[in-house]
């Protein structure tokens, strides 16, 4: 949490330097970079590592196999990036993407680098090297980044940036895991990695699909500039995701496996982690969806105007992941990858079809419909949880009901402040008054609507307090 906090807050204040100088276009360009580049990063290190951590008796052999392994794939993958860049840029209209992708296709290689420390680290519960790794990398990348910003340097401070980040994101990590760095690959250890693995590279490629292909097409229709706009809303998304979802989820994927064997309980534990999860996660989509529009005003300038709605329809659309992360926390622990293979399969298809079919009718229509996904596909896991897991359906829904309308009362609440303080307050002291306001009216109705909540997390700041 310390990690994702950390990293989401200074990136979102470096983004607040940087967008104003560089202009939606650097950052649409660094989007459509990414969406090459980013397969390993994204796909084959998280398969990996899950498959590391999902072995049972592992031993270095398994850890240089999957090194070498993901080191052949990356390599190959970087090569055909490179040798591809001209007509990938020429595909996109966008001559500059050319050198930014081939300097660029070392990432690959570097990513593919990381699985095997990051998986130890995983399996042993030690999650303080994977935190160190990435606060070192990020603040040293920024720095580098920021100084070039105010060197001109335009897009190629973020491609400098992002590099610089994620070599020194490896090397550190190599440096404070206690594992060997090996190379060589045993086809014994590789089909038991496959077994794990496979059904997790194939998931992990869909939920690729599903972040980067949109992207592809909204790019190819809309332009850099649209682009732009829209990975500002797709930012803010992901930053509400990593800080409210994702430590919960990395913990439980590992937690949730004293489960494997008996099941007895597992109502419970699933109960309290999606209460984790939606306590922070519903105020913030919620009221940071009502404040949008005085965010905008006091961060960014004109030129930013045009993403506020898709910047609130993205945060409005990641309520719907708390049951996604949650229940797939849980069939991974239960070990059945194949199961998030089908289900992140069907949201992939269902994103690029969407996207494909709103994409031509402008920014608006496309984000919408990528925002309402994750609502329309909910069902699909919370049905496999239901048959493979024993978790039920009311478990997952009486868990968030209450979080939900205490957020809901308070987003309400934070608009109709927002309207009735314009005429009254400039736009950074309206922020700051309606975000106070916001934590304590739902504080007030979390209180009202689930005492038991409230009195929990009351609980907690106390003894930390202490």
């Amino acid at each position: 949490m310390a990690q994702n906090l950390f990293t989401q807050v200074f990136g979102l204040l470096l983004f607040a330097i940087q967008a104003p100088l560089l202009g939606p276009r650097a950052f649409g360009l660094i989007a459509l970079v990414m969406v090459f580049i980013g397969f390993c990063e994204i796909v084959v290190e998280v398969a990996s590592s899950d498959a590391l951590i999902s072995v049972r008796d592992i031993d270095g052999e398994h850890y240089a196999t999957m090194t070498s392994a993901n080191a052949i794939f990356a390599l190959t993958l970087g090569l055909c990036v490179c040798f591809f860049a001209a007509d990938i840029a020429a595909f996109f209209k966008e001559p500059e993407l050319a050198p930014i992708l081939r300097w660029m296709s070392v990432l690959p290689l570097v990513s593919a680098l990381a699985s095997a420390p990051n998986a130890a680290s995983r399996r042993a519960m030690q999650f303080k090297p994977l935190a160190q790794r990435v606060l070192i990398s990020t603040v040293i990348g920024g720095v580098v980044g920021l100084a070039l910003t105010f060197l001109h340097y335009g897009v190629w401070a973020l491609v400098w940036q992002t590099m610089l980040q994620r070599v020194l994101n490896v090397v550190i990590l190599w440096r404070l895991v206690d594992l060997p760095f090996r190379l060589g690959i045993s086809r014994p250890h590789w089909r038991e990695l496959w077994r794990y693995g496979g059904p997790m590279l194939l998931s992990q490629t869909m939920s690729w699909c599903t972040a980067q292909v949109p992207r592809s097409i909204m790019g190819l229709y809309l332009g850099a500039a649209e682009l732009g706009l829209f990975t500002l809303g797709a930012r803010i998304h992901e930053m509400v995701l990593q800080l409210t979802l994702s430590p919960g989820f990395a913990v439980a994927r590992v937690e949730l496996r004293r489960f494997l064997d008996d099941t007895r309980g597992i109502d419970a534990a699933m109960t309290r982690l999606l209460q984790q999860m939606a306590f922070l996660c519903f105020p913030i989509c919620i009221g940071g969806a009502a404040v949008m529009p005085v965010l905008f005003q006091v961060w960014l300038d004109a030129r930013w105007a045009g993403g506020i709605f898709a910047a609130q329809l993205m945060l409005l659309g990641a309520i719907p992941y708390v049951t996604h992360y949650g229940l797939s926390a849980a069939l991974l622990a239960m070990n059945r990858q194949s199961l998030i293979a089908v289900n992140s399969t069907v949201q992939a298809i269902a994103t690029v079809v969407v996207v494909a079919i709103f994409a031509p009718f402008g920014l608006t229509p496309a984000t919408a419909a990528i925002a309402l996904r994750p609502l329309a596909t909910a069902t699909i896991p919370m049905v496999y949880a239901r048959r493979h897991c024993g978790i039920s359906a009311t478990t997952v829904l009486r868990a968030q009901v209450p979080l939900s309308l205490a957020a809901l009362g308070m987003g309400a609440a934070v608009w109709t402040m927002s309207h009735l303080l314009a005429p009254h307050l400039h736009a950074g002291a309206r922020l700051v008054v309606l975000i106070a306001a916001g934590a304590v009216v739902y504080a007030l109705l979390l209180a009202l609507l689930a005492p038991q909540i409230a009195a929990r997390y009351r609980e907690r700041f106390r003894i930390r307090a202490t």
